[in-house]
């Protein structure tokens, strides 16, 4: 996958310190998956190469979404699960971080972002499920039989008035 011209994304392991060549969208679309109904940190920061500027962004919130596709340029979209208007965009990555040496911590990626002057790093790092999100599916799908039964008793039911 050609994350531009002349790049391509590496993959950094912390484990074992290896990097390789991202496969596919799918092997990064899998990946980020793992994020997707858990509640997230997450850190964007930018530096100047010069080092006279620098800009940073830390907040938490539940992934509800990730879009990856490669039109122009590799394009990764994070939206949130509560406002859909927000999102986080990392556009024509170089590398992507997994973090991935001890079991016990957290799932966590950072990706590297190199544009002319800047270079910019997208932390995320897995928080835990979000146990207030409504169970995945709408409605019939997420009921079980016995109260699928009853729903149909209920619909069909036709309420009987003495004249």
């Amino acid at each position: 996958m050609q994350a531009s011209d002349s790049n391509t994304v590496k993959i950094i392991y912390t484990r074992g310190n290896r990097e390789e060549t991202l496969a596919s969208l799918g092997t990064l679309r899998k990946v980020l998956n793992r994020f997707v109904r858990r509640r997230v940190f997450y850190e964007i920061s930018s530096r100047s190469r010069r080092g006279h500027e620098f800009f940073s962004a830390k907040d938490t919130f539940t992934v509800g979404a990730i879009e990856v596709s490669n039109r122009e340029h590799l394009q990764i979209l994070i939206f949130d699960a509560r406002k859909h208007e927000r999102s986080i965009e990392i556009i024509n990555p170089q590398a992507m971080r997994i973090y991935d040496e001890s079991p016990d911590r957290n799932f966590a990626v950072s990706f590297l972002c190199e544009n002319g002057d800047f270079e910019t790093r997208v932390y995320l790092r897995e928080e835990g499920a979000d146990e207030t999100l409504p169970p995945e599916g709408q409605g019939l799908e997420c009921i079980s039989l016995p109260q699928l039964f009853d729903y149909i008793r209920d619909i069909t039911t036709v309420e009987r008035t003495t004249t």
